[in-house]
């Protein structure tokens, strides 16, 4: 395994490691981080499980799922965990995901953890466009996208079939000229304290 941090003032991301499975469990299963989610975990052997897989995990290789723990960096206590899918097209773009525990939310948390991985991915991989998905309904992610500068693509009614519906899905993306014209500024989302 090798080691991966993404560090911020605040926050930290990192590997997931078997001891976050109980936080990640608790708060993967609340009916308000669920609603958006696709994946929910049945039990903490699956979450203990999926950390174990992550140990494996190289980060950017084709077709792998990279899921990382958002944790401050004062106490390192687990305030989320954010992924990012590295398709298996030599030329697709990375798609981004976030879940926060809903007693950290408005803290400025996601728009750093997502800060963390656009700069990853477009100063360190030197990828040319990065996707995020969310469910129109979800708000707070929606703001969180259009905070970064990601531009709304597309709203694809009642494509995506979670939980039993039909449910809308929007394409946000950013491409690496935007990264580049708005990189200041992003860069200085999750320094401050309200960022």
């Amino acid at each position: 395994m090798t080691d991966f941090t993404l560090t911020a003032r605040r926050i930290v991301l990192r590997r997931m490691q078997a001891a976050d499975a109980p936080v990640l469990y608790a708060y993967r299963s609340l009916p308000e981080v669920a609603r958006y989610q696709d994946w929910l975990p049945h039990d903490l052997d699956e979450v203990q499980g999926l950390a174990r897989a992550q140990a494996d995990v190289e980060p950017g290789v084709p077709g792998s799922w990279l899921q990382l723990i958002i944790a401050r960096r004062d106490d390192g206590e687990v305030v989320g965990d954010c992924g990012i899918l590295f398709p298996a097209g030599a030329h697709a773009s990375p798609e981004l995901g976030i879940a926060l525990r809903p007693d950290h939310r408005s803290r400025g948390y996601a728009t750093c953890a997502t800060r963390l991985m656009l700069e990853h991915l477009f100063d360190t991989r030197k990828v040319h466009r990065v996707v995020a998905r969310t469910d129109p309904r979800n708000l707070p992610s929606v703001a969180v996208l259009q905070r970064l500068g990601l531009r709304q693509e597309a709203h694809l009614r009642r494509s995506h079939w979670h939980r039993g519906q039909w449910v809308d899905d929007m394409i946000f993306a950013m491409l690496d000229e935007e990264w580049e014209r708005e990189r200041k500024r992003l860069l200085a989302h999750c320094e401050g304290d309200g960022a």
